[in-house]
């Protein structure tokens, strides 16, 4: 039950990616959390695609295109870069690639799903996006394993801004490439269309969108 305008209270349910949900989201709502002592969190981590009102959820956090985003209201919360970067030590021992015709003498770690490797990509000029699947030993499924593995030297990385900004700013991953143009990605906050919304979702909303940015912050 809502108290007020100013008092968020009762359970709210929120979907979110797992890795994305973690590092970015729940610690947002978890502060929101502290600041409206009735409000209850319930958060689901995972990358399935939920059905908001037959699953019961209030709110979820999804990135890249929606689709059919029928009867769900949306509001884009921050987009995310995805960034080619290495380990200083990795530089120091196989240097710099200068274009992108150069990842072909360097050793990636990739990210791959049931045998299929993810391509990087590179939006160009008339707004195609080039798919490259650079020399690769190291293949995983999960996000967190490549970016540990990059931040041990094993390679160059393609990663999204929000996960290793922190290691930018202290310099144990190093941008590369950083004149290229990034592949730019929004995340949104959707929720399913009603008459009134409660205000413990509007307030989760507006913390998300007000605090995430401080995740894609390099420098």
């Amino acid at each position: 039950m809502e108290t007020g305008r100013k008092t968020a209270s009762g359970t709210l349910r929120v979907s979110m990616p797992l890795l994305f949900g973690r590092v970015c989201a729940a610690p947002v709502l978890m502060r929101l959390a502290t600041q409206h002592a009735t409000l209850e969190l319930q958060l689901e981590f995972s990358d399935r695609v939920v059905n908001l009102v037959e699953d019961g959820f209030d709110l979820a956090v999804r990135n890249g295109p929606l689709g059919n985003a029928a009867g769900l209201m949306k509001r884009k919360i921050m987009q995310e870069q995805t960034i080619i970067c290495a380990a200083p030590s990795y530089i120091d021992r196989c240097g710099l690639p200068e274009n992108l015709d150069d990842l072909r003498h360097h050793n990636a770690i990739t990210y791959a799903r049931r045998g299929r490797i993810q391509a990087w990509l590179f939006p160009q000029p008339d707004t195609s996006l080039l798919e490259v699947i650079p020399p690769t030993r190291m293949r995983f499924d999960d996000l967190g394993a490549i970016v540990d593995a990059a931040l041990s030297g094993y390679g160059l990385a393609w990663l999204p801004s929000w996960l290793i900004a922190d290691r930018l700013r202290l310099g144990v991953l190093r941008q590369v490439l950083p004149a290229l143009p990034s592949l730019v990605t929004d995340i949104h906050a959707v929720w399913p269309r009603a008459p009134t919304l409660p205000f413990r979702v509007r307030a989760a909303i507006d913390a998300l969108a007000e605090q995430t940015q401080e995740y894609v912050r390099t420098r």
